[in-house]
């Protein structure tokens, strides 16, 4: 029982380093990408999760209570995973090009962009000038602007430190930058992009740069510091693992000898 016990939590463990592992690698990939939120793995095991979420209630047991994963929750086994995006502002690189903006606000605010499949937030700001002169994302994403799509008549534009967009001396629009009550509630939605299950709400709240662009918030040096400590730890498991195996057939063999 103690050996097989001992290779439920090896494989658990190694489950959870390559969760882990999957998120460093996707952030170390994502280095070079503008306006990219760094990802953590969070586990939590099942007694954790049934713990804080019956609390004190008397009576009540793991095979009667249902738990409900949240959105981008895994079950991997009796372990729940889930992603943190971190929200720490990332360095701003001067570009030159006057398409490219960047939010300098601690990283709290968002552009706001309309999709094919509706409303989404990003922090990346390498715009460009689509063929119907409106300012989009470099998938097409139109960018919005308090009064819809910002259009724009060439490239013959500024943009003020607080948004506003203007051609030719005449004010156009000013960039929609949204915030939410809840940064924890963003969900990921690829394409560098986030939709909010949380109260959300424009903010004049920023500095805005023209001819910068933020960079992802991602350390590369610290990453694969981490992924080497994952490595680690998961060799560390398979080794527990693979000597229990080997307890295990031993045991087997020697009751299979003595009958």
């Amino acid at each position: 029982v103690l050996m097989l016990e001992g290779m439920r939590m090896a494989a658990q463990g190694m489950m959870t380093q390559a969760a882990k592992q999957d998120v460093i690698t996707n952030n170390l990939a994502n280095v070079g990408t503008a306006g990219f939120r760094k990802e953590s793995a969070q586990i939590t095991s099942f007694n954790e999760i049934l713990n804080r979420e019956v609390g004190g209630m008397d009576g009540m047991t793991q095979s009667s209570y249902e738990i409900s994963t949240a959105p981008g929750m895994e079950v991997s086994g009796k372990l729940y995973t889930s992603s943190v995006t971190h929200s720490a502002q990332g360095s701003l690189k001067e570009t030159g090009n006057p398409f490219d903006m960047a939010l300098d606000d601690n990283g709290r605010g968002f552009f706001t962009i309309q999709t094919k499949d509706g409303v989404r937030f990003t922090r990346a700001g390498n715009f460009h000038l689509s063929t119907n002169g409106e300012l989009v994302t470099a998938d097409g994403s139109q960018v919005m602007g308090h009064r819809g799509p910002i259009k724009l008549q060439g490239s013959n534009f500024t943009v003020s430190n607080d948004g506003v967009i203007s051609s030719d001396g005449r004010p156009i629009d000013k960039i929609l930058v949204a915030v939410f009550e809840n940064t924890d509630q963003l969900k990921r939605t690829g394409d560098n992009q986030f939709t909010a299950t949380t109260k959300v709400s424009a903010t004049n709240d920023f500095q805005l740069k023209q001819g910068y662009v933020e960079q992802a918030n991602v350390n590369a040096l610290t990453e694969m510091v981490d992924l080497m400590m994952v490595t680690r730890n998961y060799e560390a498991n398979q080794k527990v693992l693979q000597a229990n195996d080997k307890m295990l057939e031993k045991t087997v063999n020697n009751v299979g000898a003595v009958r």
